[in-house]
């Protein structure tokens, strides 16, 4: 019987032989082999015979018949290997087309390969997780500074007489509690990198936050706005301490020696100088209230205002142990001052 052509096999199949399965390079001697006794096929034998074991390593891709010998090559295919005839009865065929395993430098292609094409979905993921955990860094900070920010943000927006919001200081106060706070906290955990891809976010967050009303003022401040009058004024400061439950008064207009709202509590005095001002409070108000203090010998003095207050006014309450307040304050201040005349 004639081999069958290599064109013939399209679909060449894969086998595996077993391990000491004799094949030989002719299909005639391999039916020789078969009819002698094992005893008889010394290696020695084998080798006259052009034939030899094998060890049952790797794949064979089948290249032909000869009635009942299969013409196989050893894959993956080695240099000066030939092809051998196996008795088809020992063959074990492969599923599908399978091929040997790739060599141990096309592994290594292969392995370095899927490295490249992974770094980047890697790389991306692991910039992803840390711009959500600068995220969450930027968001705590926000919280743990909400009050300030809503006193800063009620201080230094003003609205001029055509009733348009002045922002230009307050947008400083945001840069300044970014450059301050927030830069620095990520700095320290090594994500200073991913600020501009936050930024945005974290600016809208700083808003958001700062435009909410006080926590436990929100019926008080009701009756403040920002074109009431001056007396109005006085008397709004003094229902807030009033709702404190501090007796407070607003003095009358004129002849008041700087305080507009004197309250009592427990025996502690405080007197209040209130500026509803469009611009920073100075100096003056301190001075006022500093001389009220002694006026009605009190214990505590406080500058209440809608607006913020000078550098030199800052200086100068510091120096004359003055207090200067946010109206929305009012309701804080009053209960600390309560809880150190308990303490006390």
């Amino acid at each position: 019987m004639l081999l069958v052509p290599l064109a013939a096999m399209a679909g060449q199949a894969t086998c595996h032989v077993p391990p000491a399965t004799v094949g030989c390079t002719q299909a005639a001697t391999l039916q020789r082999v078969g009819s002698l006794s094992p005893a008889a096929l010394s290696e020695r034998t084998l080798i006259q015979l052009h034939c030899r074991r094998v060890d049952g390593a790797g794949n064979w891709q089948v290249l032909g018949h000869h009635g009942d010998a299969v013409l196989l090559r050893h894959l993956p295919v080695q240099k000066g290997e030939g092809t051998l005839y196996f008795p088809a009865t020992v063959l074990h065929p492969v599923s599908g087309h399978m091929l040997s395993r790739p060599s141990g430098l096309l592994r290594l292609v292969m392995a370095g390969v899927g490295a490249v094409l992974l770094w980047p979905l890697l790389r991306y993921g692991w910039r992803f997780l840390r711009r959500r955990q600068a995220w969450r860094v930027c968001r705590r900070l926000v919280s743990r500074h909400a009050d300030v920010l809503r006193i800063r943000r009620r201080q230094l927006v003003q609205v001029n007489s055509y009733g348009v919001e002045r922002t230009t200081r307050w947008q400083r106060e945001k840069a300044e509690f970014i450059r301050t706070i927030v830069q620095p906290a990520l700095r320290g955990r090594r994500l200073q990198w991913a600020w501009p891809a936050i930024a945005d976010r974290v600016m809208a967050r700083i808003e958001h936050v700062a435009s909410q009303t006080l926590p436990g003022t929100g019926q008080a401040s009701n009756g403040y706005a920002p074109d009431m009058d001056p007396i109005a004024y006085e008397r709004y400061c003094a229902e807030r301490l009033c709702a404190c439950g501090w007796d407070a008064q607003a003095t009358p207009p004129g002849g008041d020696q700087g305080a507009d709202v004197i309250a009592i509590r427990g025996g502690k005095r405080l007197v209040v100088q209130c500026k509803l001002y469009r611009n920073a409070v100075g100096n003056e108000a301190v001075q006022q209230i500093s001389a009220a203090r002694l006026h009605y010998h009190a214990d505590i003095a406080a500058v209440v205002s809608n607006a913020d207050y000078t550098t030199s006014a800052r200086q100068l309450a510091r120096s004359n142990d003055v207090f200067l307040l946010h109206h929305d304050e009012l309701p804080a201040f009053a209960d600390r001052l309560t809880r150190e005349r308990k303490k006390a």
